[in-house]
């Protein structure tokens, strides 16, 4: 032990803080997102909402998949289709959602990833 008032403690490894979570959080994203914010079609392909169409804002966009806004809730592993405006034409891509979580004003904020072209 250290009898030195002027001395810092020692640390020890139990007084030592474990390293926040926020610090070790990995970033899953497998491809980089860029903010887009334009309207497309979303054709539901299966579940109880099978073949209805919606029209659906973008928030995002990354070469593996999208996120829009949309009024209903649809189910991680549902398939639908999107159908995006781009200076070539319609884009139209089959994809799975991969997150569904509730926002304001009763919309929800849906992921998909795309698994193809439709």
């Amino acid at each position: 032990m250290n009898d030195d008032p002027a001395a810092p403690p020692s640390a020890s490894p139990a007084s030592t803080p474990a390293p926040s979570v926020a610090t070790d959080r990995i970033d899953r994203r497998r491809e980089n997102r860029r903010p887009i914010q334009s309207r497309a079609t979303l054709t539901v392909l299966d579940g109880p909402q099978a073949n209805r169409s919606h029209e659906v804002l973008t928030r995002d966009l990354s070469l593996s998949g999208i996120s829009f806004l949309l009024r209903d809730s649809l189910a991680i592993g549902q398939n639908c289709r999107i159908e995006l405006q781009t200076p070539s034409g319609i884009s139209a891509h089959v994809c799975e959602v991969v997150r569904s979580r509730p926002v304001s004003n009763g919309r929800h904020e849906m992921a998909v990833q795309f698994r193809g072209r439709a």
